[in-house]
């Protein structure tokens, strides 16, 4: 008798040697699309090293002025939202001493797509104009910056070895200003955010407080959850250190993810924890406390600290599971 059920029909069964002939395909795709955009390289790996030197050095000449002026606004106050930019090339040039051998030795380069960059760069770099683009000139020109230098590494290093470089590449888009628009959106989200948090912190402390938009009002003080209290630069250099974490410590694209998906709520409560500190500090001991910079620090840096610890214990935790699941084969793990 044949079954009735239809569960208990099976399904045909996939023959591997298709799904051998399907992998071999993809690759063979992949492979003829690098022939495509990649050539053998024309002169030895020693002189096109040189050249890439000589273009990185010429591209650094020719963005002198973005970049001092890029330099001056990272310096402008101690609590600039952009401190953080002179340390992201010595990230990606660290990312590249770790690959160098493998870069270094590359027989490849991709002169067409290389030039298509260079050319997008120096548009961006043309067009920047500062009476159209106001503020955010400087992003403008960064960003082509950033563009020529993909391009310069791609004409001399070839799609391949910029594919195997792509963190250290897209790295430096974090030398980017964020435009004033996203900014101020950014900004806004997190003051909210972090007044929220503050509410809930005075509630769970018993405090009583008058609470009216951004304002809370205490016994003997009014606190006001401005945008400068938006912890954007605290958050922003956060946000950097997961991802040069999860990149450096990490194998798994999921825990490289959550790892900066879990920075944002951490630097709003780390924040909003902040803001009731020094608002109960300021309210029973000494006024100074909201109105005295070095006051401010004495909260917020501590604060930040235990931030990046608990960051950091993250990644060791996922780092062991990593262990534990395979993801470093044996005699690579380390």
């Amino acid at each position: 008798m044949f079954p009735t059920d239809h569960l208990s029909v099976a399904p045909p069964l996939l023959d591997k040697s298709q799904n051998s002939i399907a992998g071999e395909a993809s690759e063979s795709l992949e492979r003829r699309s690098y022939q495509a955009l990649s050539s053998p390289l024309p002169v030895s790996r020693k002189i096109r090293n040189g050249l890439s030197l000589f273009l990185l050095l010429g591209t650094i000449a020719w963005f002198w002025q973005p970049l001092a002026a890029l330099y001056s606004l990272t310096q402008e106050h101690p609590y600039s939202h952009y401190s953080h930019i002179p340390l992201i090339p010595l990230v990606s040039l660290y990312a590249f001493y770790l690959n160098r051998k493998a870069i270094l030795a590359s027989w490849e380069w991709s002169p067409l797509p290389g030039l298509i960059l260079i050319g997008l760069g120096a548009i961006g770099y043309w067009r920047a104009d500062p009476v159209i683009y106001g503020a955010d000139h400087l992003s403008l020109m960064i960003l082509a910056l950033v563009v020529a230098s993909w391009g310069m590494f791609l004409f001399c290093y070839g799609l391949r070895t910029c594919r195997s470089f792509s963190f250290g590449l897209l790295f430096l888009l974090w030398m980017v200003p964020i435009p004033a628009g996203p900014l101020h959106t950014i900004i806004v989200f997190l003051q909210r955010s972090s007044t929220e948090v503050t509410d809930i912190g005075f509630s769970l402390l018993g405090v009583p407080v008058i609470r009216d938009g951004f304002m809370f009002g205490l016994s003997t003080v009014t606190i006001h959850v401005g945008e400068g209290c938006s912890g954007i630069r605290s958050t922003l250099s956060l946000i950097i250190i997961s991802i040069v974490a999860g990149h450096f410590f990490l194998r798994s694209g999921w825990g490289k993810l959550v790892i900066v998906a879990v920075v944002v709520p951490l630097a709003i409560i780390k924040n909003g924890v902040r803001i009731v500190a020094l608002s109960l500090l300021a309210n029973y001991v000494d006024p100074s406390f909201v109105t005295n910079g070095l006051q401010h620090d004495s909260i917020g840096l501590p604060l930040f600290g235990v931030s990046v610890v608990i960051l950091i214990s993250l990644v060791w935790v996922f780092r062991i599971f990593e262990h534990r699941h395979g993801y470093y084969p044996r005699g690579l793990e380390g």
